[in-house]
C-alpha cells in the first residue's frame, strides 16, 4: 500500500490518497503531494495533527458518494491542529492557535485546508480524538436533536446505537431525559450501550428489531427515530413512528453493501419506499433530512455555533465522547475496514502528532 517517502520538501506534504475505488485493502497509498494553496480570501491553512474517519468516507471510498472529489482525492472531514497561515490578515489572529476545523474533504495529510467560519479554538486540555469526535459525530447528533420537540419520558430510537453519532445523540437525548432504545448489531455491544445510556438496548441480529420494539412497548409508538442505515428500516420506522413524532435521516450506511449504478439507486430507493404527503399531514408527522457537509456550505455560522455549544458541555462535562479507536499513517486500511463492518465503538481517527 505505502509507496516510500523522501524527505518532505518545503512545498509538499505527505498525504493518504485514495487511488481506486473499492476494498480498504487496495485503495490507498501514503504519497508526497503539494501543500494545498490559499485561494479564497476566508481559507486557512492548518498543520495537521490528527484527523477523523466517518462513515462518510467508507462510502466515498466505495465510490458511493456523489459529492466526493474526482480520484486520486485525499478524503476526511474534519481535522485538529494548528493554524498556521491565513489569506485575509483580518484573519491573522488565528494563526498559532490550536483549532478544531471541518474540512470539505483533504483532511487526510499533513496540512488541510479550512475557512475561518469552518474552525473554532479548543483548549490544550481536549484531546485529539475527544475534539474530532464533536466536529461530525457530536455537530451531526446536536443539530438532529434540534430538529425535534422532544421532551422528558419521550421514546426514542436510535440506530447504529453503538456508533459515534449514536453515542453523542444517547448522550444529548438523555439531558432531555427521553426513553431510549439503542439498535445495535453485536450482542458484544449491549454493555457499551448500556453503559452510556441506553435504556433498551436491542440486538437486531437476533430478531427483526420491528417486532422487539413491539415486544417492549405494545401500546405505545416511538417519539423520534434517528435513522443512518436507510434501506428496508425506513418503512419499519415509519410504522413505529407516533403521530406528531419526527423521523430524522442523517445516512444510508444500507448502501455500502451495493455495487454503484443507476440500478442499485432504484433497489435502494424500492426498499425505503414512498411516503404520501397527505398521510403526514393527518398525523401530523415530521421526516427531515440531516447531511453535515450541506449545512458547512451553505451555513458554516450553524456548525461554528454547534461547536461551541459542544465544547461547552464537555467541560461542564455533560457529554462524554468516546474515542479510544485511535490509528497510524499506515493502518489506514485497517481502520476503514473497522469502520465499515462496525467493529468500533465512538470515534475513529488516526494520530499524527499528540
Amino acid at each position: 500500500m505505502n509507496k516510500p517517502l523522501t524527505q518532505t520538501h518545503f512545498f509538499k506534504m505527505k498525504a493518504i490518497q485514495l487511488i481506486k475505488y473499492g476494498s480498504s485493502k487496495d485503495s490507498f497509498e501514503i504519497n508526497e503531494i503539494p501543500i494545498p494553496n490559499l485561494i479564497n480570501m476566508e481559507d486557512v491553512l492548518i498543520k495537521v495533527h490528527a484527523f477523523g474517519i466517518n462513515f462518510a468516507d467508507v462510502m466515498a471510498r466505495k465510490g458511493l458518494y456523489r459529492a466526493s472529489p474526482a480520484l486520486p482525492a485525499v478524503l476526511g472531514y474534519e481535522v485538529v491542529g494548528i493554524v498556521e497561515k491565513t489569506k485575509d490578515p483580518k484573519n491573522n489572529h488565528l494563526v498559532g492557535k490550536r483549532v478544531l476545523a471541518l474540512t470539505r474533504f483533504g483532511g487526510y495529510a499533513q496540512y488541510a485546508v479550512t475557512t475561518a467560519q469552518g474552525l473554532i479554538e479548543i483548549p490544550k486540555s481536549v484531546k485529539n480524538g475527544t475534539a474530532l469526535a464533536l466536529a461530525t459525530q457530536y455537530c451531526t447528533a446536536l443539530i438532529a436533536v434540534q430538529k425535534t420537540d422532544l421532551e422528558k419520558n419521550d421514546l426514542v430510537l436510535i440506530h447504529s446505537a453503538s456508533g459515534g453519532v449514536g453515542t453523542a445523540l444517547t448522550q444529548l437525548l438523555k439531558q432531555k431525559g427521553c426513553k431510549i432504545i439503542g439498535l445495535t448489531r453485536s450482542e458484544s455491544k449491549i454493555t457499551y450501550l448500556k453503559r452510556n445510556g441506553v435504556d433498551f438496548p436491542i440486538d437486531a441480529t437476533k430478531k427483526d428489531y420491528k417486532l422487539q420494539v413491539q415486544e417492549i412497548f405494545p401500546n405505545q409508538k416511538i417519539k423520534g427515530i434517528f435513522n443512518s442505515v436507510g434501506g428496508k428500516t425506513f418503512k419499519k420506522d415509519m410504522q413505529l413512528l407516533d403521530n406528531t413524532g419526527t423521523f430524522i435521516f442523517f445516512g444510508i450506511s444500507d448502501r455500502t453493501n451495493q455495487n454503484k449504478g443507476f440500478f442499485q439507486t432504484l433497489l435502494q430507493m424500492f426498499k425505503i419506499g414512498k411516503i404520501h404527503p397527505a398521510k403526514l399531514i393527518l398525523k401530523s408527522q415530521t421526516i427531515a433530512g440531516l447531511n453535515l457537509l450541506e449545512i458547512a456550505d451553505k451555513n458554516p455560522q450553524q456548525l461554528q455555533k454547534a461547536l461551541k455549544e459542544l465544547i461547552n458541555l464537555l467541560e461542564k462535562k455533560l457529554i462524554n465522547p468516546v474515542a479510544a479507536n485511535k490509528f497510524s499513517w499506515e493502518q489506514i486500511s485497517k481502520a476503514h475496514f473497522g469502520m465499515e463492518n462496525a467493529q468500533f465503538t465512538g470515534k475513529t481517527y488516526v494520530n499524527i502528532l499528540d
